[in-house]
This record gives C-alpha cells, sequence and structure tokens, in this order.
C-alpha cells in the first residue's frame, strides 16, 4: 500500500498521478498527495515512475475486506 509522498523530493512533474491505475494519486497544488490510500493495489508503479524518488509503497497491501462473507463456503445439501 502506498505509504506516503516526501515533498521535499517531489518535483511535480505528475507521474505518479498519470501511472496510478485506480487515481489513489492527485496534484495538490505543486506536489503530488495521496487521495484515495484505501484503493492502492501496490502495483508499484508510482514508484517506478516517479524520478525524484519522493513515492514511497510498502511492500505489502493489506487482507481486503470479504465483499460476500460465506459466498463460496459449501451450504447444506449443496452438491458436489
Amino acid at each position: 500500500m502506498i505509504q506516503h509522498i516526501d515533498t521535499e523530493r517531489c518535483i511535480g512533474c505528475g507521474r505518479c498521478v498519470r501511472s496510478c491505475p485506480l487515481d489513489v494519486i492527485r496534484m495538490a497544488g505543486p506536489f503530488a498527495r495521496i487521495a484515495y490510500p484505501e484503493d492502492c493495489m501496490t502495483c508499484y508503479l508510482c514508484e517506478l515512475n516517479c524520478p525524484a524518488g519522493a513515492v514511497f509503497v510498502h511492500p505489502f497491501k493489506a487482507v481486503p475486506p470479504e465483499v460476500f462473507p460465506g459466498i463460496l463456503e459449501k451450504k447444506e445439501g449443496d452438491q458436489a
């Protein structure tokens, strides 16, 4: 998951914004900012495309919540 953007290093080029497939990062004035951290899928595209090394992505994403709990569990009476 994306951790932070170092505004000391950020040069405001917007490459991280353009490379993010989920619109997690937005420009806030002259710097990039994390707008929707919970949507980060840890693809590292923002970090890899930042020429200034200002974007830091944690190597592990939290386990996403189960959307439909129990939907894949076998129910009593179901055929195998």
